[in-house]
């Protein structure tokens, strides 16, 4: 490879930032990397900085943090909150499971009727999944009812 501004000398290196071959006049050695003089020295500097900090960050393991709102800071009770939120996740969880049970029951009988009316097999074959998947939902439903009450069970 030759130097970029002087094509009549061989290149030691390349330029960090802009990727250009330098030759030993062109190029300043930044310690992790060469840049072009007086060109491309600061944006080298900074590809460096960028890429040791990355390196970094990589290496050092992730912390998990609870955020936790004032007014449970202020209660000192951080159980009932939890628990309260999770209450409420769960009964979103089942009424959404239980309309999306009785949509797909809906649609699917709906498939099945037209395509027993039109004698089409694609229809009744997307109607029967809609149907099982309504059941499926149903069935899901059905069995997180029968699971203890987060107030059932012990917190800690």
């Amino acid at each position: 490879m030759r130097c970029f501004y002087h094509q009549d000398k061989d290149a030691v290196g390349s330029c960090k930032s802009c990727g250009k071959g330098l030759c030993v006049e062109c190029a300043v050695d930044l310690g992790k990397g060469l840049a072009c003089r007086g060109r491309c020295e600061e944006s080298a500097r900074a590809i460096i900085e960028l890429v040791d900090r990355n390196i970094q960050l990589s290496t050092t393991p992730a912390k998990a943090q609870l955020v936790v709102p004032t007014v449970v800071q202020r209660t000192g009770q951080p159980t009932d909150y939890i628990a309260a939120q999770l209450t409420s996740h769960i009964r979103e969880t089942r009424h959404f499971r239980w309309g999306a049970g009785a949509f797909c029951l809906v649609v699917g009988v709906i498939l099945l009727a037209a395509g027993l009316l039109q004698q089409t097999a694609v229809l009744d074959i997307v109607g029967a999944c809609f149907v099982g998947f309504g059941i499926i939902c149903f069935a899901l439903v059905q069995r997180s009812a029968r699971q203890p009450r987060l107030s059932e069970t012990q917190t800690r």
